[in-house]
């Protein structure tokens, strides 16, 4: 229950909250039965490809398609805010140099959101402001943060690119290609929400005690940086690299189901069957690696999940969106320890429209617990 409310009885009582319902939403639907999500009624699989991460971060956010002339205005506020404070950069020169890229990148908008007029003014017209200002100051901090962990200058933004492609443009020093771009956007919309995960509710929690929307934001990043949840991806990959073939992918595979093993980026939470986002990137990881010269790479992958699916499918086991992304991530030109910000990146945009959906009535978020006598 949110709120204040009665102690937990045993229908409402459930560790981690697995299973609890705690409000209603007309975001999005995760039907971890059928393999399906929904963004506001859109299966995603339509989106991608269709529409760019602008008009289903606007979808998300405010309910519906834009039309042309409001796509045009939110994308001049989402170009207007390209240029972070110079006092966000700056802090990054005094962030210890062994900080994960994350923790890089939650330090600099620590910082930016200081700079967010009136963050006391929480009244829901300040609130709905807010998003395009946090979406581009993060995108322009997380391409210095991957930038800083090479050693490499920042690069000033272009206001000719869309927030995709800025975003490698700033991260790598040159426009993306166009397999590149669409592979990334791709990633982009298909992470860009996914109902009261971990980092969301995370956010929620702290919207709901009358704070600014930059820090509820701020938290959902907290929650991010667990390896449980936001670098899954980064560990998913670096998996696959040590294998060092199909053959021997397939051979790790066996060893490692005999003895229990637990693979990053298999298994979900949710669902029970194939993970729709998987689908929908699939084919842009398959392109770009062969693109590289790298389809060894890819074959690896394919044959440690059938090798994992084959075993454990029947448990409702099988590649979770974290599995794929850094074969998308790799070709790209994104060192392995950044992976988690591009999901980050993205998925921002989920907890600020679901922490804008609460606002109106909701009340303070403070779950019960149950005494245990030490008698």
């Amino acid at each position: 229950m949110i709120g204040n409310g009665p102690v937990c009885t045993e229908q409402t009582y459930g560790r981690g909250l697995a299973g609890l319902v705690v409000g209603d939403t007309a975001i999005s639907e995760v039907d971890g039965v059928r393999g399906r999500l929904l963004y506001r009624g859109y299966p995603v699989e339509q989106l991608v490809g269709r529409a760019s991460f602008e008009e289903v971060a606007y979808l998300i956010l405010f309910g519906e398609m834009p039309d042309a002339r409001r796509l045009a205005d939110w994308t001049a506020e989402l170009v207007r805010w390209r240029h972070p404070p110079e006092t966000a950069l700056d802090a990054l020169q005094r962030v210890p140099a062994r900080a994960h890229p994350l923790a890089q990148y939650r330090t600099m908008m620590t910082v930016a959101a200081c700079h967010i007029p009136e963050p006391e003014n929480t009244e829901l017209d300040a609130q709905w402001r807010r998003p395009a200002r946090i979406l581009s100051w993060t995108a322009a901090l997380a391409a210095c943060a991957i930038r800083h962990l090479q050693g490499l200058a920042p690069v000033a933004p272009r206001d000719d690119l869309g927030y995709a492609a800025n975003f490698l443009y700033q991260t790598l020093g040159e426009p993306p290609s166009e397999g590149a771009l669409e592979a990334f956007e791709a990633s982009l919309v298909v992470q860009a929400e996914h109902g009261l995960h971990a980092a969301a509710f995370a956010a929620l929690i702290v919207i709901s005690t009358g704070a600014d929307l930059g820090s509820a934001v701020l938290a959902g990043m907290g929650a991010l940086s667990g390896a449980r949840h936001g670098g899954a991806n980064q560990l998913a990959f670096e998996m696959l690299e040590r294998l060092g073939g199909p053959d021997e992918a397939r051979v790790w595979a066996r060893e490692a189901l005999a003895r229990g093993h637990r693979f990053p980026g298999f298994g979900h939470r949710v669902y029970k069957c194939p993970d729709p986002r998987v689908r929908a990137l699939e084919p842009h990881a398959e392109a770009l690696l062969a693109s590289r010269g790298e389809e060894k790479l890819w074959h690896t992958y394919l044959a440690l999940r059938e090798e994992v699916e084959g075993a454990l499918g029947a448990k409702g086991i099988y590649a979770n969106v974290d599995s794929i992304t850094g074969l998308l991530y790799h070709p790209i030109g994104l060192p392995v320890s950044a992976f988690p910000i591009p999901f980050c990146l993205a998925i921002q945009t989920g907890w600020m429209a679901h922490c804008l959906e609460y606002l109106p009535d909701g009340r303070v978020i403070e779950p019960g617990a149950v005494y245990i006598d030490p008698e």
